[in-house]
């Protein structure tokens, strides 16, 4: 995070906060964000597909106004290029005379306003509101993509502890947007159901929690509680659990549409827990254990495919850009009877400014895991299919390079086999202000 420039200033000053001078525009501004350009090979027999994506986000905080107690923040998205998969190829990376490229297109470019929105923060007591077009910071969300129109509000008067309230009027989980379910259906990217959230996070010495409810309108109710304790030796335990409404549908610009269950379809209840003990005997090296399983019917638990969950590997979960392996409610793990098992070790280790990272896992049963191509020994044509009751590992090494504060150069190379046949060379720059 950065103060913010004359010029950015100037300009924020001019166009939304009217007459106010120059001088109080700057005071206590800043700007934060990210941008990357990446670069993603996939070969191998269930998977395949070279090209780019780019991103770049930055959010404006005007700070105290005026010791109003008031801020408000205004924020931008432009992405171009989504999860690279079969049949997509790096001609399309240029976007040419700035086109903006449609949904299920290899040139996807998605950009607009991510987020605006007011805060108050009050004087007498750790209590926020804030309102407007925000992020949803959930356990069970993406934090960064995942995006909602409606109010928060927490409290940290109680040492120790958070507690969160929110409603959204309409949302939207992005990360299955920037690559396809509703591409493919040629859908708009807002869900209308009502969604309310709860949730208390504390720690307490080395102990710390987080339990949390969620409930989408007439569509799903989850609960989410995660307990750890230690520090360079940690232990932690996450467990969820979704309930679907009997003909649950999710509710697209005012029409009941698109994603439906009636007992056949989906997977009404799903469960998801995970086990995972960390080591950290050196501030220069870490080792993580850890074990995920599921139960009810389904494991469909989050909205989108990564949530908090604890995890390991690189390619098994974001082999599509829309969510459709992992823990997400529209994904695989959403459908009836589906089940799944997955073991593993990673290992972090830095020397001087570069970072070293070792993924090993394993991935077994009834999980439905979808790919994006299939070629046959005798030169069958690429097809998208879902490969059942899978068994199969992925080992992957990564390096980071860290240039500069906020820079840094990573690279890993994705290596899978078994049931599932696959090899991903992944490399990006990146530079977080």
């Amino acid at each position: 995070m950065k103060k913010i420039s004359l010029i950015t200033a100037f300009a924020l000053a001019s166009s939304s906060l009217g007459a106010v001078s120059l001088e109080d525009a700057i005071k206590g501004a800043t700007i934060y964000g990210n941008s990357y350009i990446r670069y993603v090979s996939n070969t191998g027999t269930n998977d395949g597909g070279q090209g780019y994506s780019m991103r770049f986000v930055a959010d404006i905080n005007s700070g105290n106004i005026a010791n109003s107690n008031l801020s408000f923040n205004a924020g931008i998205f432009y992405q171009h290029g989504g999860t690279i998969r079969a049949g997509v190829n790096t001609d399309d990376a240029v976007n040419a005379s700035r086109v903006e490229g449609g949904y299920g297109n290899p040139a996807l470019t998605t950009s607009g306003l991510s987020t605006l929105w007011a805060r108050y923060s009050f004087t007498q007591s750790k209590t926020e509101i804030t309102g407007g077009k925000m992020r949803i910071n959930s356990p069970i969300s993406e934090t960064t993509l995942d995006r909602g129109v409606g109010a928060t509000i927490t409290n940290n008067d109680m040492d120790g502890l958070k507690v969160t309230a929110s409603y959204y009027d309409s949302w939207a989980s992005d990360t299955y947007y920037l690559g396809g379910i509703q591409s493919a259906q040629n859908r708009k990217t807002n869900t209308g159901n009502g969604m309310a959230m709860i949730g208390f996070d504390g720690e307490y010495g080395m102990s710390k929690f987080k339990v949390w409810y969620a409930n989408i309108d007439k569509f799903m109710n989850t609960i989410f509680s995660e307990y750890s304790i230690g520090d360079n030796y940690e232990f932690k335990a996450q467990i969820a659990y979704t309930d679907m409404y009997k003909n649950a549908m999710l509710r697209e610009s005012g029409k009941r549409v698109w994603y439906k269950f009636d007992g056949t379809d989906g997977a009404k209840s799903r469960g998801l827990y995970t086990l995972q003990f960390t080591m950290k005997p050196i501030n220069e090296f870490a080792t993580r254990i850890g074990y995920v399983g599921s139960f009810g019917s389904g494991y469909g638990v989050a909205l989108n495919n990564q949530a908090s969950f604890s995890k390991a590997g690189r390619w098994w979960y974001d082999n599509y850009g829309d969510s459709r392996n992992g823990f997400a409610f529209s994904g695989q793990g959403g459908k009836q009877d589906t089940h799944i098992n997955i073991w593993y070790v990673a290992m972090q280790g830095k020397v001087s400014i570069v970072d070293l990272g070792l993924d090993i896992v394993g991935i077994s049963g009834k999980n439905n895991f979808a790919v994006s191509a299939y070629k046959s020994p005798t030169g069958g044509k690429i097809a998208e299919v879902n490969a059942k009751d899978r068994t199969f590992f992925e080992i992957t090494p990564s390096i980071d390079l860290n240039i500069t504060k906020g820079a840094k150069i990573s690279t890993y190379y994705a290596i899978v086999f078994g049931q599932i046949n696959v090899q991903r060379l992944w490399t990006q720059f990146s530079y977080r202000f």
